[in-house]
């Protein structure tokens, strides 16, 4: 595998370092505006405007996933992929339009600063303890693996472009975002994630354009992937077993799954008002789709340039295609804006997984301790490095799992609280334990992710005990 000339190094590391003190130093600063509140640490201070939430929420929702894993699976299977995108993003409006107002408005007047005590704010005593024990355990193992994918994918390109070792790049990385993260909580999260979304954005537009000058324009890309392999053209999937419809389904009911994300759920609860969120809606969906347009380009560009990835590792496309094109200062800029893709979901997760900690399985009396946030983060961010360093490799597969596996088991609970019904602890601790073992059954099991994504099947077998549930509690109330 090709790495970038010796001579070359100084600059692309130059470049590369200089774009990770700006955005570091972004973040460290924003603590500065910190009202020393776990509030402020958790929502920060529920105070932020509608354009810093909603290239921070594109930033967290599709950083690394696109820069890698979404690039490495266009490269694979060609056009097709871009169903993907455009299913996640009709279930990604619906939650934005239903369910996000709806969050801000109900997490402030329950007076609620995550997800787990938002889920059970109904409830009293033991039981809401247990329950709010039970997804914030959950929140823990999921959103450390899907931390741990960010890192990973991270590390992948400085592999690539400054033939650093792997580990490397996952410890820059965690460091990074524990210097960030402590000092400023959410608030610092945003405030880098503005600058991290618009390296992203522009890098990626750069790359596509250099990439199609090489080519020669659109029609001979399409052209040189005809020659390649004619299936790359092909408009709807081929490994689709059970039809078009259900598998365009399933990503539809993926993207609808943000919603039992807690690290981007987060985002809606700190806007300064509900009202704001048309506003931030508009533009999260206009940065998403330029963005997204542009990671199937490079992807399919990827194919024509670098034919060789095929049996390699196709999630390296990025990196190698900046390293063979790009002059040295730019190659260090995008593997910024790369890097920046990735700890930008990743700071995010890792703060939420130690909120969840410390709001949710601690004590409550060290609830309001901001010392205990912030000791939390750097604890999670060595569990969260230690599993990218031990863990799979492959971004997509992390992050599909993590994914779905939130999804289907905070998703229901939080659309049912978010539309005021009101379940008992054990029909929401039974809600989530349906959604966790369809997604085990139906990804791991019975192996059918290839052709409906797990997240339909789990929803659906979650609507139906809810239903019945509903049913049966309104025919003991009559009766």
């Amino acid at each position: 595998m090709s790495r970038v000339p010796t001579r070359s190094f100084p600059m692309i590391l130059t470049s590369f370092l200089a774009f990770l003190i700006l955005m570091t130093g972004v973040g460290v600063y924003s603590a500065r505006f910190s009202q020393g509140t776990t509030e402020d640490y958790i929502v920060a201070g529920r105070d932020i405007g509608p354009i810093p939430t909603a290239l921070s929420a594109v930033s967290t929702c599709h950083s690394g996933f696109m820069f890698v894993g979404m690039i490495g699976y266009t490269y694979a299977t060609g056009i097709s992929a871009a169903w993907l995108v455009v299913a996640w993003m009709i279930g990604d409006y619906i939650a934005w339009k239903l369910i996000h107002p709806r969050l801000r408005a109900k997490s402030e007047s329950r007076n609620t600063l995550t997800i787990s005590d938002f889920i059970t704010s109904h409830l009293n005593g033991n039981s809401r303890k247990l329950v709010r024990v039970v997804s914030a355990g959950l929140i823990l193992a999921f959103l450390s693996v899907y931390a741990a994918a960010q890192l990973t994918a991270g590390s992948k390109a400085l592999s690539v472009m400054l033939d650093w070792p792997v580990y490397t790049g996952v410890i820059v990385g965690a460091v990074i975002v524990g210097a960030y993260s402590f000092s400023g909580g959410l608030r610092a999260s945003i405030w880098t994630d503005v600058v991290q979304s618009i390296i992203m954005v522009v890098s990626m537009l750069l790359l596509l354009t250099v990439s199609l000058i090489e080519i020669g324009g659109f029609s001979a890309l399409f052209n040189a992937l005809r020659s390649i392999d004619p299936t790359l053209l092909n408009v709807f999937p081929t490994d689709a077993r059970y039809g078009f419809l259900l598998f365009f389904l399933g990503w539809v009911t993926f993207g609808f799954g943000v919603i039992g994300q807690p690290h981007i759920m987060v985002r809606p609860m700190s806007i300064s008002t509900s009202g704001n969120m048309k506003h931030a809606r508009r533009m999260y969906f206009s940065w998403y789709l330029i963005f997204s347009l542009a990671s199937l380009g490079v992807g399919l560009s990827a194919r024509v340039l670098l034919p060789g990835l095929i049996g390699i590792d196709a999630e390296l496309a990025l990196p190698q295609l900046a390293s063979t094109l790009l002059p040295s200062v730019l190659v260090g800029a995008l593997l910024a804006g790369l890097f920046s893709a990735t700890i930008s979901t990743a700071d995010s997760q890792i703060l939420c997984c130690s909120s969840a900690f410390t709001q949710d399985i601690l004590p409550e009396k060290h609830a309001h301790k901001l010392w205990w946030s912030k000791a939390a983060t750097l604890l999670t961010m060595v569990a969260v490095t230690l599993v990218a360093l031990f863990g799979s490799n492959s971004v997509y597969v992390l992050v599909i799992l993590s994914w779905s596996g939130l999804a289907a088991v905070l998703g229901p609970a939080i659309l049912l609280s978010c539309y005021s019904v009101r379940f008992s602890a054990r029909l929401l601790l039974s809600t989530m334990g349906i959604g966790l073992v369809s997604v085990i059954l139906w990804a791991h099991i019975w192996e059918l992710s290839g052709a409906i994504n797990e997240t339909l099947p789990a929803f659906v077998a979650v609507s139906i005990f809810v239903l019945i549930a509903l049913f049966l509690i309104r025919r003991r109330r009559a009766s």
